[in-house]
């Protein structure tokens, strides 16, 4: 029996970089590309049967920045499959980032001078915007729209006979300097994708641990894993690719991120999206029910 992938944002970047990897690997698997695009999903799927014609490529067209997007691509994923083996959730966006003069003139005189100009820290700041469902963009894309997503598909993941496993693609930018449990979307703060990686480090750390209490989510037993450990891809100098880890709790090197989480702020994260899972469905009911 094939095994089924979901790939979010699979048509361009590491999605589709992903897409490309998961077919060498194995090139009979049902892979279901999840794209805002669909003409272009199309292309890509042509293109990914010309080069692994033994497989299975389907589309889903979702945007996860539109909650009413992301239930009717649910809807349509639980009827087409029975369950998914993997589920990379990697769609996202950066809004254009601008130099913070002020910040930048500041922190030449101050003892954070080298970590600002190797980390861009502070330097560069982002305006996000607000979405039809009265969310911030970059939380919804980036955040909130895969975690409806992941509560819609549940049914396609808890299989205690053979583990579903989720892969989320967070980024070295993910700061919890820049994130704030009483200003989860990021309303008033100018680094939303930051603080939006970082929720989605905590995410994953309290679905791992709320998933893993109905069904495991990996193939080795929960007990046996470190949650807190965070997978970096990485290239030296000569352009060699590797892959390096990073665990909580951990020195801070040369000025990179750290994985500096807790499973009690992970969890009160999660408790935060459940309360406000219960509003905007409540929300989408009311305006469905008037139109």
């Amino acid at each position: 029996m094939r095994k089924a992938v979901l790939v979010t944002g699979a048509s361009s970047g590491v999605g589709l970089a992903l897409c490309k990897r998961l077919l060498e690997e194995d090139h009979e698997l049902h892979l279901c590309l999840a794209c805002r695009n669909r003409s272009k999903a199309e292309a890509v799927r042509a293109a990914l049967l010309a080069s692994h014609p033994l497989a299975e490529v389907s589309i889903v067209q979702v945007d996860v920045s539109d909650l009413q997007s992301v239930f009717r691509a649910s809807q349509e994923l639980r009827q087409r499959f029975q369950r998914l083996d993997y589920v990379y959730l990697n769609a996202g966006i950066m809004p254009n980032p601008q130099l913070n003069i002020k910040a930048l003139f500041s922190g030449l005189f101050s003892r954070k001078v080298i970590h600002m100009f190797s980390t861009a820290e502070g330097l560069l700041t982002q305006e996000d915007q607000i979405t039809a469902d009265g969310l911030q963009e970059v939380f919804e894309t980036n955040v909130f729209g895969h975690f409806i997503l992941i509560q819609e598909l549940a049914p396609l993941l808890c299989h205690s006979d053979s583990p579903s496993q989720l892969i989320w693609t967070s980024s070295r930018n993910a700061r919890k300097s820049n994130f704030c449990l009483e200003d989860i979307q990021h309303s008033r703060g100018q680094e939303p994708y930051s603080s939006s990686k970082y929720a989605v480090d905590l995410l994953s750390v309290a679905v791992n641990r709320n998933f893993n209490s109905r069904v495991w989510l990996f193939h080795q037993k929960p007990e046996s894993l470190n949650p807190l450990t965070k997978y970096l891809s990485a290239t030296t100098g000569f352009g060699s690719n590797y892959v390096m880890t990073q665990k909580y709790p951990e020195e801070e090197i040369l000025g990179n991120s750290i994985m500096d989480l807790d499973e009690d702020t992970a969890e009160k994260f999660y408790q935060n999206l459940l309360e406000l899972e219960k509003h905007v469905r409540a929300t989408i009911q009311k305006r469905n029910h008037q139109s």
